[in-house]
């Protein structure tokens, strides 16, 4: 909402309606002195100064939207049509058949002088057409409804999650490995056999064990650290059965999904979300699914094998099964036996200060800018540890502003994202609205106090995230409709996932990755080790990629009868598409926020493996630092945002080989992928 909502102007002139809502509202620059600026409220907003702050907030929205609501009801011409409807929220206006007329007749009219403005007045006529507005009054307001409780419902699940985490207590203390006793919380029980009423010392009397908050960060580690097996069962088996609350949630969500689709003439709330999508239909992407499915299954099957065998060695039996808690453990046994890595040694190598140091670089090779940080004012940052990031061109001046919120705290959400704050748009010949990100990260301080160091999962995180803050602070679209991520849902995490390549690549990590404490670089043969292990078990993982998307299609799709029992399509799944037993009682589906925020759209991480696969290839992997690649991904990606066809761009970036056409849709070729992977003998005859 950051996008539209603007502070008030009391003197502003009907005639000059359009122009002063969208020329003076610039965050700061450089050349103001922030040291020594008046207090603000958050992210500069005047307003912000407090939480009533923002019910004046958005009052002065409305009122704002609804004078705007008036200009556009005049009939100006139609760029000018489309440039005030560019500031208004479709989430306050999808009733409104002034606008919705307006906006029909300036995609209709043909005096829209550009590509973009055509595309921003077919994807605003979509939109409001996507919220009922063609519908009678009736169904409109059922419309509206359902879109109110999809919200509600959608908030509901995420606050189950955090508010119903899971933990199991475990005594002893010595069945928790030492490098993870720092992520659970120490408990105390009277040790056997002895009552309250002969305590003597407590030091003697009791005994220590920890409680482990099954969240997915320290269950992870949990898993793939404890020798005890039991303790991992514990720990898997209430990690996957939480929060209940969220089977009754999840269901009202699907049949609302649903219900919502078949109003709008959908057969499914899949097909409904696709219309943009590159996929087209939901029919492709399960065949795109389905293909994957198969080409990864023999070498998964290998890869299952392997590690039940070393389970079998291990235990000395012959008939064990490999349960769905053994497999973080023996993967990591068997990648740990192979390069023998240890992890503190790899963390050594990233403190996080240094990593902010490798994104510098990033900007400064491929980009010839600089990203530093910059004072804010009092008020603008919502804690003490928040950062304010410019990134700045010595010749263009500032492109846009990122505010970092590095490290975990209690009451935080609980992930690592991107959000949008203000999307860039074009104010005039002379002027740009500046974009603004926050980036959200929860890395682990230590309890020392030392510097925070990165193991090199995290490492990757940090740059995907950046990944999707450069694709926004980098675009210069005419629209904010189209600023940055604002894509086709399954082309928004191609550029992400092509800034993971970096994190991996050693020609980049030497430049930055240094020994906290000696300095020294990080050796090739370790960075070797790390995309050696890494590559383990790679059939595995994508094995579980696809089985989340195609829970995700089914789950939104239109194949099961009603009512639709999330248990048994999650284990009908898993056995047909993954070599991981399903275990009765657990239900992945009930904390996997994929589902609400990607609903029937999961399947766009697999496509952005592939495209960024072919964009590493074929563009980066030569030279990744070099400034002809970072003014390739510039000028023909990232810098347009949604504003051209997906596929458009990313033909015009490595030419042919990236894209494939298959019935109405487009998937991604997957051969770049599938040799990365050491998969290309598995290639079906499909593509």
């Amino acid at each position: 909402m950051w996008n539209f909502i603007r502070r008030r102007d009391p003197n502003i002139h009907f005639e000059r309606l359009l122009k002063p809502l969208i020329s003076h509202r610039h965050f700061r620059t450089r050349a103001v002195d922030r040291q020594n600026a008046s207090p603000t409220g958050l992210y500069g907003f005047d307003h912000l100064k407090s939480p009533k702050g923002f019910q004046r907030f958005v009052d002065d929205a409305i009122e704002r939207s609804g004078e705007l609501v008036d200009y556009i009801a005049g009939m100006p011409s139609s760029a000018e049509i489309i440039r005030a409807m560019d500031e208004i929220s479709d989430t306050f206006l999808n009733t409104n058949h002034t606008l919705y007329n307006a906006v029909k007749k300036a995609e209709q009219d043909g005096h829209l002088l550009t590509e973009e403005a055509h595309r921003a007045a077919l994807h605003l006529r979509i939109d409001f057409e996507k919220g009922g507005i063609h519908l009678p009054s009736g169904k409109l307001d059922r419309v509206n409804q359902l879109n109110l409780n999809a919200l509600q419902l959608c908030r509901e699940y995420g606050e189950n999650i955090i508010t119903d985490p899971g933990h199991v207590d475990i005594f002893p203390a010595s069945c928790i490995p030492r490098q993870i006793q720092h992520l659970l919380k120490p408990i105390y029980r009277l040790k056997s056999g002895v009552s309250k009423d002969s305590l003597g010392s407590l030091d003697d009397e009791q005994a220590k064990g920890f409680q482990i908050i099954t969240e997915p960060r320290t269950l992870f580690s949990v898993l793939q650290l404890t020798a005890d097996d039991q303790v991992r069962k514990m720990a898997y088996l209430k990690g996957n059965s939480v929060p209940h609350a969220n089977h009754e949630v999840l269901d009202k969500l699907i049949a609302s999904r649903h219900e919502l689709a078949q109003i709008m003439g959908c057969k499914s709330y899949a097909e409904f979300v696709m219309k943009l999508n590159m996929a087209s239909s939901p029919e492709v992407v399960i065949s795109f699914l389905l293909e994957m499915s198969n080409m990864v299954k023999p070498s998964a099957d290998k890869e299952f094998k392997t590690i039940r065998n070393l389970k079998r060695d291990v235990c000395g039996q012959r008939c064990v099964d490999l349960e769905p808690w053994d497999e973080p453990y023996y993967t990591a046994m068997i990648k740990s036996s192979a390069y023998n890595l240890d992890s503190s040694v790899v963390a050594s190598y990233f403190s996080l200060p240094q990593c902010i140091e490798g994104l510098k670089l990033l900007v400064k090779s491929l980009f010839g800018a600089n990203f530093d940080s910059i004072p804010m004012a009092p008020g603008e940052s919502w804690h003490p540890d928040v950062l304010k990031m410019c990134l700045h061109h010595p010749e263009e001046g500032d492109l846009g502003y990122l505010y970092l919120d590095l490290y975990s705290r209690k009451g935080k959400y609980p992930g690592c994202a991107t959000f949008a704050i203000k999307g860039g748009r074009e104010i005039s010949d002379t002027e740009y609205q500046l974009p603004v990100m926050a980036l959200v990260f929860n890395f682990s301080r230590p309890h020392d106090s030392s510097t925070v160091r990165l193991n090199h999962g995290e490492l990757e995180t940090l740059f995907h995230e950046f990944g999707h803050a450069l694709h926004a602070l980098l675009s210069r679209t005419d629209y904010q409709h189209f600023s940055g991520t604002r894509v086709a849902l399954d082309f928004a995490e191609t550029p992400s996932n092509l800034f993971e390549y970096y994190a991996r690549d050693y020609r980049v990590l030497r430049k930055f990755a240094r020994h906290y404490s000696t300095g020294e670089v990080i050796p090739e043969k370790l960075v070797k080790s790390l995309n050696g292990a890494r590559d383990m078990f790679a059939a595995t993982e994508l094995q579980r990629q696809i089985f989340y998307a195609l829970v995700d299609q089914t789950l939104f799709g239109d194949r099961l009868p009603e009512p639709r029992d999330t248990c048994s399509i999650v284990a009908h799944l898993k056995r047909q598409h993954s070599n991981e037993k399903h275990v009765e009682g657990t239900h992945m589906q009930i904390r996997f926020s994929h589902f609400l925020t990607y609903g029937a759209g999961y399947y766009s991480y697999l496509y952005a493996k592939c495209f960024a696969a072919t964009i590493w290839k074929k563009l980066c992997q030569e030279d990744p630092l070099s400034l002809a690649t970072g003014t390739a991904l510039r000028t023909k990606l990232l810098q347009h945002g949604g504003a051209k066809e997906p596929a458009d761009l990313l033909t015009d970036l490595v030419g042919d080989g990236i894209i494939r056409y298959h019935n109405g849709g487009i998937v991604p070729d997957i051969t770049s992928c599938l040799e990365e992977m050491k998969l290309s003998g598995e290639r079906s005859l499909y593509y």
